[in-house]
Parts: C-alpha cells; structure tokens; sequence
C-alpha cells in the first residue's frame, strides 16, 4: 500500500486548508472522514491515514468503515510515527487532525510541535463517540493540542469546565457527527428488532442467558419480525457459545434468532428498534431514526449517557417490542444538535490565521 495518502479536494466557498487527519481504529478514521466531510474551502485538500500499532486494524475493516464518506475507496496508508513525522514535514499541512486515543494523541501532538522553527501546523484533536469522561489524565493526554472537538453540548461543557479548573488553554470545539433525529419520514417496512452485542453483554452466563431467553421469546411470540443478534466487527463468541448451549439443551429453537456481523449501519433499514446495553449503537441507531430500548436489568453507571433521554427500558419491554424515541433537549444536548451551532470549523480557520501571523508558536 502506497505511504502517501489520497489527498481530495472541495470547491465550496471559503479559505483553502490542507488538512492531514491521522487516526488509530476504523471507527475512529470514520469519524475522521466524517469530520472532514464537514471542511470547505476552494482549493482545500485533506487525506488521511491510520497509525501502524499493535491494534492496527486491517484495510478491509478500514474500508468497510469509510463506506458513504468521501474517503470511501481512496487508499488509507498505515504509516508509522516515524513515517507520520516524514509525511507531515514534506506535506506541510495547515492543520493536523487527531482522531486517537489519548496516549497517541500526546505522542503526535508532539510530532506537530516539532517543526516550531521552520513550519508550525495546527494540531486539533477529537474525541471519540462517545467521548470518555472529562478527567484530569484524559485531558491531560490532550493538552499540546490548539483545539480539542467534543461532538456533544455535555461533552464540550464538561471538558470546558475541567479545562478551566486545569489551567489548560487548549480551546475547545463542537462538531456534530450525527443528522438531528425526527428529520422526515421513514419508508419501507419495519419488521426487524436487532440486538447490538458491541453496546455490551451481560456479565455471566447467567445474565446472558436471561437476555438471550427474551430474544427468544419474542421472536416465538412475534412471528412477523425478525429478530438479529449482531454481533459487529469485533469477535463476541460469549453470545453464540450461550446460545448453542440453550438449544442444545432445548430451551430455544436454534433458528429463532437471525445472526449477522460486520457494520450496524446496514441491519438498520427496516429495524423497528434496536436493543442495547451500551451507547454506540444505540447513537448509531438513533442517526437512522430508529426507536432504541436501553436495557436497565444488568445494571446502569452512575452519570448514564441515557438518563432522562426517554430510552431506558428492561426486558418487559423487549418482550413487547416497546422501543422509544428520545425526549428531543436529550438529543440536542447528547449529539443530536442542529448543525448551525458548530463552531469547530470556524475555530480551526481562525487558528490557522494566527498561525500564518505568527500570533501562535
């Protein structure tokens, strides 16, 4: 695979960037296409590149990530600290986008403020979705970057807030990831209820077995849905090893559930409701419109993503297929913002400006 990336260009009114974003796991160089999808500019040009570490993901899981994002089959180096370093000084681009975990995230922020003396680009960094917890370590990790992009209303007001209470000068950005939900009609039929395993599994045997059991109930008792246990990207046999247990013991059909792998996205289309422990999917899901149910059985964090948004359910309401749709400030706080208020483009072009007039070193 060729080291340099593919570098793509925009025609929509503004000032021309160049803009490297690097990224550590395929969901995150999603979000650094996403992000970048967003950046306008005649004559702007960006590309991107995944870091080489021991979790590199493989350029077909990279692929299937970038699908319906501008970067969708361009080549995505996997490059190197040492061969970021090299692209960046021959590249010299104005900016360089972070979308890694915070220990990357501190290594390349200093990469970026390595070339102080000749060439000085901005280094931005965003943080996952959904973003850790503001705490001192993770911002900390973060600090060498001029702008740190939070992708929700409470995760910006809470990195602020820490930041403050730091002494930490990094500004702090918004960049919604996700349409508003509620946005027009759905067609086509609904008949599908999927249960996302990467949100999470029960802990024990015994926990799985309770929520397999209700799948299982519900696909007997509703015969017009289907109903699918998806099991994502990663590798999760603790489902499937339990659920070949229930049927080989004769507590469940073996072909009541439909199970599926690979991107969420694509189960979504005719979902009538995902089921979840955890928040990724169920953010996913919400992007598509489709109702959610966050199960509160196995136990729910303390300061939960989802409490008062209008999702949180147990397995009554799996059984009757009863799914929610989110209380609307929930969701113009929680990702779902309007467009209009993000202001991490307009921050990055103005710190690009004090760059060029030497008002940053």
């Amino acid at each position: 695979m060729s080291l340099v990336p593919t570098w793509s260009r925009a025609s929509v009114p503004g000032r021309s960037l160049v803009v490297l974003a690097i990224a550590d796991s395929a969901p995150r160089a999603r979000l650094a296409a996403t992000m970048l999808d967003t950046l306008p500019g005649p004559g702007h040009a960006h590309g991107l590149a995944v870091l080489r570490s021991a979790a590199t993901p493989s350029p077909a899981r990279i692929r299937a990530e970038l699908e319906d994002t501008r970067q969708a089959g361009r080549r995505i180096p996997l490059l190197t600290t040492g061969q970021i370093r090299r692209l960046i000084r021959r590249r010299r681009p104005d900016a360089v986008l972070l979308d890694c975990s915070g220990p990357h995230t501190e290594t390349l922020s200093g990469l970026g403020r390595s070339f102080l003396r000749r060439y000085r680009p901005v280094v931005v960094s965003s943080l996952p979705v959904p973003a850790p917890e503001a705490t001192e370590g993770e911002w900390l990790h973060r600090s060498r970057s001029d702008l740190l992009v939070a992708h929700s209303h409470r995760e910006m007001d809470e990195y602020t807030v820490l930041a403050e209470k730091l002494g930490i000068r990094t500004q702090v950005g918004l960049a919604g990831v996700f349409p508003r939900t509620g946005q027009g009609p759905v067609s086509g039929r609904r008949d599908r209820v999927v249960f996302a395993a990467e949100g999470g599994l029960p802990d024990g045997n015994l926990g799985r077995e309770t929520l397999l059991l209700a799948l299982a109930d519900l696909a007997r008792n509703r015969p017009d849905l289907e109903v699918v246990l998806h099991l994502g990207h990663e590798d999760h046999p603790e489902p499937m090893e339990t659920w070949h247990a229930l049927a080989g013991a004769g507590r469940v059909d073996a072909s009541a559930l439909t199970v599926t792998s690979g991107a969420l996205r694509r189960q979504l289309d005719h979902a009538r409701g995902l089921v979840a422990l955890g928040s990724e999917p169920v953010l996913v899901a919400l992007s598509a419109r489709v109702p959610c149910l966050v199960l509160t059985d196995f136990g729910r964090e303390r300061g939960d993503l989802f409490e008062d948004s209008g999702l949180l359910g147990d397995l009554g309401d799996l059984r009757l297929a009863r799914f929610h749709k989110p209380k609307r400030a929930w969701g113009e706080y929680n990702h779902f913002h309007p467009a209009s208020e993000d202001d991490w483009v307009a921050r990055l072009h103005e710190l690009c400006l004090n760059v060029t007039r030497g008002r940053i070193s």
